[in-house]
């Protein structure tokens, strides 16, 4: 057989190998591939033009008070031209009550509202009632109503999902505050204070207090908790942990209720907000809803694998187009497009400036790689991360305690800034990513039931973990006996899971050693395959899909990044196929590759 033939049959037996990559027999599952979906309202021939831009559907707004556009005569362009579409806030006035529209008002014009009523007058506890209450019985069978019958009345069309409400909180998205003071809410945590604590004289040693019956149970406010000189914060903890249960719960009954009026469908919330206040502990998000719309991928698969998750594109500049792959890469399965100014495409139904932009990477994910990382099996290594709420919220105590009153002004931007437990937690991340690893998250739960060990965990990362439970802190003690190691940037455990300061911490040096991020290099395990990269700018995803090996490298964005030449090294040599150029790169154990600033390699490797 001479050269060109044998060049052929290479061809010939990589397309053969991208077909069965794509079309091989899967699990059946409700979400296998790529969902591109415009916000926006668009009449059917500017879907048209989006559908050959790659999107595949669009946005229903729910009628919650029949004043709105009919669904249907809003589904109408969907169906003309062949698009699905999910429905829009179909709960918002539950699940975002403190941010949501409202004509010529600002949309958090009701917290701002309740902020300066308690400033005025820090003794009028009902600005600390949320209204409605996720705990109310009454607007929880209002809401569990509506939800089934908007479920049954549209699930002949199989919508996408259906979003229970958008930029949800207990506030104001993120912000800080101290709902929920209601009756029903205070009734709701004393229930679940007697499932967690044993008896009342154990919540009455924790706290600090003397209750004599568990109706007599009251958690301290914010300015309570800040004039304490013992640093005992658990009656104001354990409240604070008690309004992410009772949201993650509201969002729960209405995932149920969905699933009520269809058992296939998907309920969702969208505007999800990185880690902290609000509610959103991902511990207990993430496993509420079917489909989440949020930044924080990794934790949010790490805790639930089977969650879907969707990301936001406001524009496609190359940072965009960078960070649109970045998520697919992360476990994203889907983009919504948010097109206020019609630069995607125009009023007159030609595309814009911004729709040609995405056009590249709309073809090439939608054109099989999307489906193919979808219905994969990440890779994961023997890393973990420990996930710490509890930590999150004492370390905000001390941060806020020294300023006194000056969390009654803060926003829901202002919590967006440092924290050191939730920034730790996102720095030991990157480190470990830049060393061509794919660590997981852990829970506390996840500690205590022993996953540290069913999943061969070698190397467990503490990042500021201050507050830890006594189940937590024997977990990392077992599993630094068996040989694992245990790093950490601060002693942990200097408070307990509650936010009481012990006497001393419950880790010592001779467990948890203290390494900081940039310092893991040494102590992290091998990864299963070798980057060098010169700027160690490159994060490496892996992939399983049957006997094959996906593997993916995309370096960090820079707008002033020029190429780069980074060299892969596998395991033993293997057949490489580059799934992005459609290139045969043959057998081989070493690849070199020459990365931009914004696109990945995208990579199939086959024994």
């Amino acid at each position: 057989m001479c050269t060109f033939e044998k060049i052929c049959v290479r061809l010939a037996c990589w397309l053969i190998l991208l077909v069965a990559l794509l079309g091989a027999s899967h699990p059946a599952r409700a979400w296998d591939d790529y969902q591109i979906i415009e916000w926006q309202h668009r009449d059917a021939a500017q879907l048209a033009t989006l559908k050959q831009l790659g999107v595949t559907a669009a946005t229903v707004i729910a009628n919650r008070d029949g004043a709105g556009p009919p669904v249907r005569q809003q589904f109408a362009p969907m169906l003309a031209t062949g698009l699905r579409w999910y429905i829009e806030n179909i709960a918002t006035d539950f699940y975002s009550a403190y941010h949501r529209w409202f004509p010529n008002r600002p949309v958090n014009w009701r917290f701002v509202e309740v902020q300066h009523r308690y400033q005025q007058n820090p003794s009028d506890e009902t600005a600390l009632w949320r209204d409605p209450s996720f705990s109310d019985p009454a607007w929880q069978r209002k809401i569990r109503d509506r939800l089934t019958a908007t479920v049954r009345g549209e699930s002949r069309h199989h919508p996408l999902y259906y979003n229970l409400g958008d930029e949800t909180g207990i506030a104001d998205l993120s912000a800080f505050w101290d709902f929920d003071f209601s009756p029903a809410s205070l009734a709701g945590m004393r229930a679940w204070l007697r499932h967690n604590y044993s008896t009342l004289a154990a919540l009455n040693a924790e706290w600090g207090t003397n209750f004599v019956r568990w109706d007599d149970v009251r958690p301290e406010t914010t300015r309570q908790a800040m004039h304490r000189t013992d640093d005992n914060f658990a009656a104001w903890a354990d409240f604070k942990a008690w309004m992410d249960v009772s949201f993650a719960r509201a969002l729960h009954m209405g995932t149920d209720a969905v699933h009520a009026g269809d058992p296939s469908a998907l309920a969702a919330i969208e505007g999800v907000q990185v880690p902290g206040w609000g509610g959103y502990d991902y511990a207990n998000l993430v496993g509420a809803v079917d489909v989440m719309e949020l930044d924080d991928l990794p934790l949010a698969h790490s805790l639930n694998p089977k969650l879907i998750t969707l990301t936001t594109s406001f524009r496609a500049d190359p940072t965009d187009i960078h960070d649109i792959w970045r998520d697919l890469l992360a476990g994203s399965r889907g983009l919504v497009l948010w097109d206020s100014k019609n630069t995607i495409v125009t009023a007159d139904a030609t595309l814009g400036d911004r729709g040609r932009a995405y056009a590249e990477t709309f073809s090439e994910i939608r054109g099989g790689i999307g489906a193919l990382l979808i219905t994969s099996e990440p890779h994961v290594d023997p890393v973990a991360i420990l996930y710490s709420p509890a930590s999150f919220r004492t370390q905000w105590m001390l941060e806020q305690k020294p300023k006194g009153d000056a969390w009654m002004t803060r926003t829901a931007e202002d919590e967006i800034e440092d924290n050191a437990a939730r920034d730790t937690m996102w720095a030991y991340a990157r480190s470990i990513e830049h060393l061509g690893l794919q660590p997981a998250y852990m829970s506390a739960a996840m500690l205590a039931r022993g996953d540290l060990k069913t999943r061969g965990i070698k190397l467990l990362v503490l990042p500021h973990a201050i507050a830890l439970s006594s189940q937590e802190a024997q977990a990392i003690r077992d599993f630094v006996a068996g040989g694992g190691e245990a790093v950490a940037d601060v002693s942990p455990g200097v408070f307990d899971q509650h936010g009481r300061r012990l006497p001393q911490p419950m880790l010592d040096a001779s467990v948890a050693r203290i390494v900081a991020p940039r310092d893991l290099a040494t102590l992290a395990p091998k990864p299963l395959v070798w980057v060098g990269a010169p700027d160690a700018d490159v994060v490496t995803h892996i992939w399983r899909h049957g006997d094959k090996t996906i593997i993916a490298l995309q370096r960090d964005y820079s707008p002033t990044a020029t190429n780069e030449t980074v060299a892969l090294t596998l395991p033993k040599p293997a057949e490489v196929y580059d799934l992005r150029k459609k290139q045969d790169l043959g057998r081989t154990d070493r690849v070199s590759l020459t990365l931009d600033a914004v696109y990945p390699a995208v990579l199939a490797v086959t024994p």
